[in-house]
């Protein structure tokens, strides 16, 4: 385990904990927000999943149901835990030291959070409110006017410190390694399910929890794929196929990307070595660009290299991440173009993917990595090889 966190993070009770300073960071922004907003509290709702973060972000505590943590000036913040037995560890890990019982039901749960918020006219929510529980609140605090803060949200996530890149690099050392596992086991005969077991086994003894493992093997000379499936059909994989994967390890709630394509007992056909050196090229213009205040616009001139090989994507190009699958969303301007106008600049500090899925209609390759924009230049946070390498 070592090997891979090295005296990089800090443990409490046998857990990763976010340091003081990073808390104080994000609760700083937090109030700054209810200041600028002129907002009274701050609900944040969620349980942590692939696309979802936003109560471990400002507690540590990863909850695996639905659970709130309510912030208001001037007062301790409270974490309400949804299940009674996981009550304890919330309060072992959690850095919010007032940990309260929920309820028996969501509602329970709701209707106490929405006791907490007396005396308060604007509550702000964060991260992931069910529309019943949101109904109860709105019923038991009447005079309560409840407004999305998630687009600051995103926008403030999307940007890492230091601290955040420390367990991401981890995270995406664990990657590596999966990739790493999958390039020395991949050979005919393999259930495609099998996969899912090869990947994981890397890093479930380090802590890293699967975040998504995508794939797909088509033969090169006949495709029927050309994008990476997100549930692992019972395929049996073939020499001649070509093998397509997007790998995310969460490691407490941080996450690298990863993408890569091999061939399987079998050199790659010409068709699929264009498609590669393209996705290549591409890949290759886009990091180049990435440094503080390059613009949406800059992307997409370089997105344009793909229809001028005569080429699409299906899957983004390039897409916020980190805790969360963030704005701005970018493809090509023949595809769909982007969340965001021309003219926005990504600031120093924002972690995005770059992953070029060309594709020759059902024919399509896929490679990438998670890539961190300093002022420096970028910080690609994978390291294995972007070859198409030869398995098996």
């Amino acid at each position: 385990m070592r090997e891979i966190h090295g005296s990089e993070i800090a443990y409490h009770e046998g857990y990763p904990r976010y340091s003081q300073h990073e808390m104080q960071r994000r609760h700083g922004w937090l109030e700054d927000v209810m200041a600028e907003h002129e907002i009274d509290a701050v609900l944040v709702g969620g349980a942590t999943g692939p696309l979802e973060t936003s109560v471990q972000y400002l507690c540590n505590w990863p909850p695996q149901v639905m659970s709130y943590l309510l912030f208001r000036p001037d007062e301790a913040p409270v974490l309400s835990v949804r299940l009674w037995n996981h009550l304890p560890d919330a309060e072992r890990i959690s850095v919010v030291e007032d940990v309260v019982y929920g309820g028996d039901t969501p509602a329970d749960q709701a209707r106490e959070m929405a006791s907490r918020l007396h005396g308060s006219r604007r509550v702000g929510l964060i991260g992931s409110v069910p529309h019943d529980d949101l109904a109860v609140l709105r019923a038991h605090a009447p005079d309560c006017e409840f407004t999305s803060l998630n687009p600051a949200y995103q926008e403030f996530r999307l940007v890492k410190s230091s601290e955040e890149m420390t367990f991401t690099r981890i995270a995406s050392r664990m990657n590596d390694l999966a990739v790493e596992a999958l390039a020395a086991q991949l050979e005919p005969g393999i259930d495609e399910r099998q996969v899912a077991h090869i990947v994981e086994e890397t890093y479930l003894g380090e802590g890293g929890v699967n975040l998504i493992h995508f794939s797909l093997t088509t033969p090169m000379d006949d495709p029927r794929f050309q994008v990476p499936h997100q549930h692992h059909p019972d395929r049996t994989i073939e020499a001649g196929d070509v093998f397509v994967t997007e790998i995310s390890t969460t490691f407490w709630g941080y996450a690298g990307q990863i993408l890569r394509t091999f061939t399987i007992a079998a050199d790659p056909t010409p068709r699929y070595e264009r498609l590669h050196r393209v996705a290549t090229e591409v890949y290759d213009a886009i990091v180049a660009r990435l440094k503080p205040g390059v613009t949406v616009g800059e992307l997409l001139d370089e997105a344009d290299r793909v229809a001028a090989a005569g080429f699409d994507i299906w899957d983004d190009l390039v897409h916020g991440f980190g805790g969360a699958y963030l704005p701005p969303i970018v493809r090509t301007r023949a595809s769909r173009g982007a969340t965001h106008p021309d003219d926005w600049a990504y600031p120093e500090g924002a972690l995005v993917v770059v992953q070029p899925n060309i594709i020759d209609g059902l024919a399509g390759v896929q490679v990438g990595n998670s890539i961190w924009i300093t002022e420096s230049g970028p910080e690609v946070t994978q390291k294995f090889s972007m070859e198409m390498l030869r398995c098996g």
